[in-house]
């Protein structure tokens, strides 16, 4: 495998996004390791993969519309990627390429620093690609998952795909019914006064989750603490995805402090 100094990660995006390259070199500073990270924006899905193996590229991030695109030119497919249908990270080990798909664990990890998995019922909210990564992660850790979504066709599909329940439209979701509601719908998202859930719909002794980072405090984040919610933002999520990425392309114990404020700062800059 070719090698360059410092070592090379990096992201394929359609539209690049710079929340990547600052948390992950912030990653790397602080673990005192010779990495640096760019951002690809691509439209050949394949060409970029012959130059990460041509380049020695160490490991990279996939974003839309690259996730299911990349994975015909791959070696090996974790279970996760495989069985979500999207890679969203890229590990090159002298040359053999593997994807992964490490949304799903940060929607792990993240509901875990406020609450166990197991056995908790879940109202999943959204069925796009967001939602099916955290579908089969928090039914791998052992929960319940019932999706709401607004297009039942898609709803059901994920039901299907990851035996979960289908629960209806999102009006249809009963608070009183579950422990926690995620939402991963795009409602929210750079939107401050819009939540997908109306007042009667939150309840203290929910845990609530917004896939959405951006505000940071979106508004079902806010309504949700109003009332007495146990509460993650969509930051969390996204942290522990690319904690997973760091770990896999260093071997070391992500640094996840020095990373939440390179991402936050990141967001008050640009968001």
């Amino acid at each position: 495998m070719p090698h360059s100094i410092p070592a090379l990660c990096g992201s394929l995006a359609g539209q690049p996004f710079t929340f990547n390259v600052k948390v992950h070199n912030a990653a790397y500073r602080a673990l005192g390791v010779d990495y640096t990270f760019v951002s690809f924006g691509i439209e050949d899905a394949a060409g970029a993969i012959n130059a990460m193996r041509t380049l020695g590229i160490r490991g990279l991030n996939v974003t839309m519309p690259h996730k299911q695109a990349v994975m015909p030119h791959l070696d090996a497919l974790d279970v996760t990627a495989r069985e979500i249908g999207a890679v969203n990270t890229i590990d090159n080990r002298d040359g053999w390429l593997t994807g992964y798909n490490t949304d799903c664990e940060g929607a792990v990890r993240a509901l875990e620093e406020v609450t166990t998995l197991e056995g908790r019922r879940i109202a999943l909210l959204g069925a796009g690609g967001a939602a099916r990564a955290i579908a089969w992660g928090v039914r791998r850790a052992g929960a319940h998952v019932t999706v709401f979504n607004r297009t039942a066709s898609r709803g059901e599909e994920l039901a299907r795909d990851f035996g979960v329940t289908f629960g209806g439209e999102l009006s249809d979701f009963d608070p009183h019914a579950f422990d926690g509601v995620i939402n991963a719908t795009a409602a929210g998202f750079r939107a401050p006064d819009v939540n997908p859930l109306n007042a009667e719909q939150l309840a203290p002794h929910l845990f609530v989750m917004d896939a959405a980072f951006i505000p940071v405090r979106t508004k079902l984040i806010r309504d949700a603490a109003a009332v007495g919610c146990r509460v993650i933002d969509g930051t969390r999520m996204l942290l522990h995805q690319f904690c997973g990425q760091v770990e896999l392309y260093t071997g070391k114990k992500a640094p996840i402090d020095a990373m939440s404020t390179a991402l936050l700062d990141e967001i008050a800059r640009v968001g």
